[in-house]
């Protein structure tokens, strides 16, 4: 027997972390040290920012030359984006190295 009900749709939180997930794990595969970068998302209607913040020294992995790394980042978050009917851009920042081992004062 098949189920002849539709698909339930996608919800917002579903599309956001998709796409963060996706951005941390590419993100991961390209730098030495994965912890280091944080993806935050925001929605505002049907587009979807996305930000990657990390390490100066890890930039120029994840941009690449001519930001032809970027590009290709860009593009793929575009496709998944698509799948979830949203507009997505990416923002590629540094921000200040995370030492783990260094607890901050509340």
């Amino acid at each position: 027997m098949s189920d002849t009900s539709t698909s339930t749709p996608v919800s917002e939180d579903d599309a956001i972390d998709a796409l963060t997930g996706l951005v941390t794990w590419l993100a991961g595969e390209l730098v030495d040290e994965p912890e280091q970068a944080t993806v935050s998302a925001s929605r505002r209607g049907n587009h979807i920012a996305v930000r990657l913040a990390l390490p100066e020294a890890y930039l120029g992995q994840v941009i690449g030359r001519g930001g032809r790394i970027a590009r290709s980042l860009r593009t793929a978050l575009m496709v998944a984006g698509s799948r979830h009917d949203v507009r997505v851009s990416l923002d590629i920042e540094g921000a200040e190295a995370v030492d783990p081992d260094v607890e901050l004062d509340a």
